[in-house]
């Protein structure tokens, strides 16, 4: 399972090291595209697979859907992982995060976001400021 957060740096070469605990998780390859909020999505192979499957199954006459599907996809790219355990996150995918070098890598439980540090820390104390209201809101849990 991925959870926890780790603060990292990107190298001169635009590479991070993946946390080794969620490197067991992850295999040898991801796939990494553009996440939510503003971050970068990275999913194990498996777990992509799952979700391409989501993806295809949704109607293609919705203009919401197709201009999702685009950006997505167009924006994934799988990624190697090396043997001491880095990757090159993509210029496009740095850039719409905001990444320059200073970075947050989050665990959520079946894929990663990599957030530029200051940025998740304004995301986290906004939900934060709201956190009892927000499980309030949940249900099933």
């Amino acid at each position: 399972m991925l959870v926890g957060s780790y603060n990292h740096k990107l190298d001169s070469k635009g590479r991070t090291v993946l946390p080794s605990r969620f490197r067991g998780e992850l295999g040898s390859s991801v796939v990494a595209t553009i996440g939510i909020d503003r971050c970068i999505a990275v999913y194990p192979i498996n777990r992509w697979e799952d979700l391409m499957l989501k993806l295809k199954d949704l109607s293609s006459f919705k203009k919401k859907t197709r201009d999702f599907r685009r950006v997505l996809l167009s924006m994934a790219t799988e990624l190697e992982i090396d043997g001491s355990g880095r990757v090159l996150i993509p210029s496009g995918l740095r850039e719409y995060a905001g990444i320059e070098q200073e970075m947050t890598l989050i665990g959520l439980e079946d894929h990663l976001e990599i957030w530029d540090s200051s940025k998740w820390e304004d995301q986290r104390n906004g939900v934060l400021v709201d956190f009892s209201d927000l499980a309030e809101d949940l249900e099933g849990i």
